[in-house]
């Protein structure tokens, strides 16, 4: 039988918010008591969604941490506004709290030593199926990251350890990003992403990464549009040889940005850093008044538009044969 994930998950939402109506009638009690029933139905909503993920072997039972933790986080304080603790719920956190997090941190570390089980590996390829062009969104929190050239004629293949979550946008349009349902990759597991793009139509690519390493060789990619948003990443991106114009964006934080762009490819240059350095190959990019520009860029086949953006790190944009 096949269950419809996002139908049971507002379906324990409306029976939960129900119910929390109900308890409270029942027990005749003011909101002032019976706020920590709203904790108990986002434990048991986190619990029943961690539970519709089929979480495999020993290692899923890291995924039901925090909903069972907001359970019990709900029961107690539910006790204390009732009155049967014989405490308020403001004493009741400032006393316990440190002891909630010493008890959370040695769950971890018994997660992290003992043998519980494997990160969990997929394999994905997903066909262009005649698309005229494409639209990619990559979501990676942490972990290590190697994007390159799909196989002939799939949008996106590979293969994702940690596993990997995917949405269809519509013909040639697809969001891939990390799947939790076993914990998060990287408190739980080992997070290693190998993903190929398509290379036959043009494509739009936008990556959203945390405390990742992320590798892209998108030199066989016929590029359009590029969107780069980054935490606490390290990042190295070469660029297309032959995609005609591409368009560069990106928004880096406490990150280093390393771009390459191929022999035979003009470039402008735009890069601005709040705190850091930003350094670009003047002898194939030389300076202009609004930032770096090749000189035969405004009439070269191939030409990438480069705007970067950076806050605490580096930037670097260099020549490559």
């Amino acid at each position: 039988m096949t269950i419809h994930r996002g139908s049971a998950i507002a379906a324990t939402w409306l029976i939960g918010l129900g119910l929390v109506f109900l308890v409270r009638q029942a027990l005749h009690l003011d909101w002032g008591e019976a706020w920590p029933l709203f904790l108990i139905l986002a434990g048991v909503a986190g619990f029943v969604s961690r539970a519709l993920g089929r979480p495999r072997g020993i290692a899923g039972i890291w995924s039901f941490t925090w909903p069972i933790l907001w359970i019990a986080i709900g029961v107690v304080l539910l006790l204390s506004t009732t009155g049967n603790l014989g405490r308020g719920p403001v004493d009741l956190v400032a006393d316990a709290w440190p002891w909630v997090l010493v008890a959370l941190g040695v769950w971890f570390v018994i997660g992290a030593l003992l043998p519980f089980g494997g990160t969990a590996m997929e394999e994905l390829a997903i066909p262009l199926a005649g698309a005229a062009d494409a639209a990619i969104r990559i979501r990676f929190g942490a972990g290590e990251l190697a994007v390159g050239a799909a196989a002939a004629g799939n949008l996106v293949d590979g293969h994702f350890s940690g596993g990997v979550t995917r949405r269809d946008r519509g013909p040639g349009r697809v969001e891939l990003e990390q799947d939790t349902t076993y914990g998060l990759p990287w408190l739980d597991g080992r997070s290693d992403w190998t993903v190929g793009l398509a290379t036959g139509v043009p494509l739009d690519l936008r990556l959203d990464t945390g405390a990742a390493r992320a590798r892209l060789d998108l030199t066989d990619v016929m590029l359009r549009n590029l969107e780069l948003h980054t935490g606490a990443s390290e990042t190295r991106i070469r660029l297309p040889r032959a995609a005609g114009v591409s368009v560069v964006r990106a928004e880096t934080g406490a990150a280093a940005l390393i771009i390459e762009v191929p022999a035979g490819v003009a470039a402008r240059i735009r890069s601005r850093m709040a705190i850091g350095s930003s350094q670009v190959d003047e002898a194939r990019f030389p300076r202009t008044a609004t930032g770096f520009e090749s000189p035969d860029y405004p009439t070269a086949v191939n030409r990438v538009d480069l705007d970067l953006q950076g806050g605490v790190g580096s930037i670097r944009v260099v020549g490559v044969a």
